[in-house]
């Protein structure tokens, strides 16, 4: 980009803050381009919960397999043979 295309660019966008402040006021203007900037910030992505999925959908979005939980311990008390 050019020095006088800069300028150009730079007297196009003075312009046209200058007929948004006239039309609608400075406050309004300047909170509309705050939110504007504040809105295009890129969200935290949540971290998603996956222990409740069953292996087979985790292989399908490249998860590893869950660890199967363990069998649980009987203690039998009255044993017959």
């Amino acid at each position: 980009m050019s020095n006088i295309e800069a300028r150009h660019d730079s007297a196009l966008l003075r312009v046209s803050v200058d007929t948004l402040i006239a039309d609608h006021g400075r406050w309004r203007v300047a909170l509309a381009a705050l939110v504007a900037a504040m809105q295009s910030q890129p969200r935290r992505q949540r971290r998603h919960y996956v222990p409740h999925m069953s292996n087979r959908l985790r292989a399908d979005i490249g998860l590893p397999p869950a660890d199967d939980p363990p069998t649980p311990i009987v203690m039998m008390l009255y044993h017959k043979p």
